[in-house]
């Protein structure tokens, strides 16, 4: 269950007092589309408040080792910030999209919160996950409710909320490998990729930090040839009976144990 805010937030400013720091790993060529769009949505959340403690956007790095530089960063200065917010390069926001999940993080004081972005290929379907215990594995989410909180299990780090006390608790915990991180990419030898290995460390903690989705919050995913929003995927009127749900290959990193 989540936590009510200690205080009202203000309605003009909901973000006051609130201190983030700013992630956007980059892989590659940064697409100028994406970079306008998240530099309005940077500057409106500074509008409502937020304090930006720094920007630590690691640049050309793999995946796993990009996120785990960020990780590691935020932990060295846990005093000076509330938690990280991560942007991926190719998401394309609204002007109000970090306002509108940082507002729903500290209403209720979330550790872990996601907004919602889509895969590129289709059937476009969330970048949301849940454990199946039946089968031991991470299945993508087909269907969502709109506009409303709901948990889950994993998911992409395309647009995502993190506070300081879940990093530092993944650090903690006795599982944790420090060679390996928060991200460890182990799809080579079977396991997970590295953002789904974020969460299920999350799932793993002792009490458990839930991960939570924020199905208002919706931003694009560039593809090869479009942005890639909500719209596509509604369009399709998927159920888990779909034929393109049905006949999907299952990635091994989503279920193995390694």
């Amino acid at each position: 269950m989540w936590r009510n805010a200690v205080t009202p937030l203000d309605p003009e400013k909901p973000l006051l007092g609130f201190r983030a720091l700013f992630a956007c790993p980059t892989y590659g060529n940064v697409d100028p589309h994406c970079a306008k769009h998240l530099r309005v949505a940077v500057m409106s959340a500074a509008s409502k408040g937020l304090h930006w403690a720094g920007d630590i956007s690691p640049d050309r790095l793999g995946y796993s080792f990009a996120r785990n530089s960020v990780a590691s960063m935020a932990r060295r200065f846990p005093d000076e910030f509330d938690g990280v917010m991560w942007v991926d390069s190719d998401i394309v926001c609204h002007p109000d999209s970090i306002i509108r999940l940082l507002t729903t993080a500290r209403t209720h004081n979330l550790d872990f919160v996601t907004g919602v972005y889509h895969s590129r290929k289709p059937p476009n379907l969330p970048i949301l996950y849940h454990w199946e215990p039946k089968i031991e594995r991470y299945l993508q989410c087909v269907t969502y409710p709109k506009d409303t909180t709901i948990s889950a299990d994993a998911c992409g780090f395309g647009f995502v909320w993190t506070s300081t006390r879940l990093i530092n608790a993944i650090a903690e915990a006795p599982f944790f490998q420090p060679k390996e991180g928060w991200f460890p990419d182990r799809r080579d030898v079977g396991g997970f990729g590295e953002d789904i290995s974020f969460g299920d460390h999350a799932r793993h903690l002792e009490p458990r930090i839930q991960l939570y989705v924020d199905t208002g919050v919706q931003v694009g995913h560039l593809g090869d040839a479009e942005v890639i929003w909500e719209k596509q995927f509604r369009d399709r009127n998927l159920t888990i009976d779909s034929p393109e749900i049905q006949t999907r290959v299952v990635e091994a990193n989503w279920g193995a144990k390694a």
